[in-house]
């Protein structure tokens, strides 16, 4: 039994001690932790200046107010997929990614359940941009029930195709046109992601007063 819990204990110990270390920062690190709910937090410090004056406002009332918010390693972490990746010794391919979506696992990213808290009752509106496919869409509905943080009042702008980029979904926010049509005119008044392709100005200027940025060192462009 000994030899036994020896084997399964330094296997254990092997496998995820030979992970790459962007994975095991994200998975491990405490710096990681603190970074996210840093971001989160000082972006409710953000919003709380915005409406704070203005709590009885009529865009308030009438939510007019909207944030913008990417959703993989920015609300859902999938370092479980990475580490599935590893452990095939593959990368990231289109269909291990929707194979991994459809098993609805995806975690919190730290901080996140207390922001999206926060929007919900301040009554400002989410609007999910993802590159997720839009097929997807249900399986990710139900992931984000299981975590706690569904509403049926968010609005998610999926992929379509690959030609769908999130500056046409943007697009289509600004103009009330697409998927949009129907909807009111919101004041975006935060952005939130882990990758520049996910805010409306590349301007670094913006970054910790209406953009917000989370680390990423598993996978991006750079």
């Amino acid at each position: 039994m000994k030899i036994i819990f020896f084997l399964i204990s330094f296997y254990t110990t092997f496998i995820f001690a030979k992970l790459p270390n962007d994975v095991r920062w994200v998975r491990e690190s405490k710096e990681y932790v603190a970074l996210c709910n840093q971001v989160y937090a000082n972006a409710i410090d953000k919003l709380q200046d915005t409406i704070s004056p203005n709590n009885y406002s009529l865009n308030i009332i009438n939510n007019n107010y909207a944030v913008v918010m990417d959703l993989d390693e920015t609300v859902l972490d999938n370092s479980d997929y990475q580490v599935e990746l590893y452990n095939k010794n593959e990368k990231y391919n289109p269909d291990s990614w929707d194979d991994w979506v459809v098993k609805e696992d995806a975690k919190l990213v730290p901080g996140a359940y207390d922001y999206i808290s926060f929007l919900r009752n301040h009554n400002i509106q989410i609007i999910f941009i993802s590159n997720r496919m839009h097929k997807r869409l249900q399986e990710t509905k139900n992931n984000m029930l299981e975590l706690g943080i569904y509403s049926d009042n968010d609005i998610y702008l999926l992929r379509l195709d690959r030609a769908d980029k999130k500056t046409i979904r943007r697009a289509e926010i600004f103009n009330s046109t697409g998927r949009m049509k129907g909807f009111k005119q919101f004041e975006i008044i935060q952005y939130l992601g882990d990758a520049i392709g996910d805010f409306e100005v590349d301007n670094l200027d913006r970054f910790g007063l209406d953009q917000f940025v989370f680390p990423n060192p598993m996978y991006g462009k750079w």
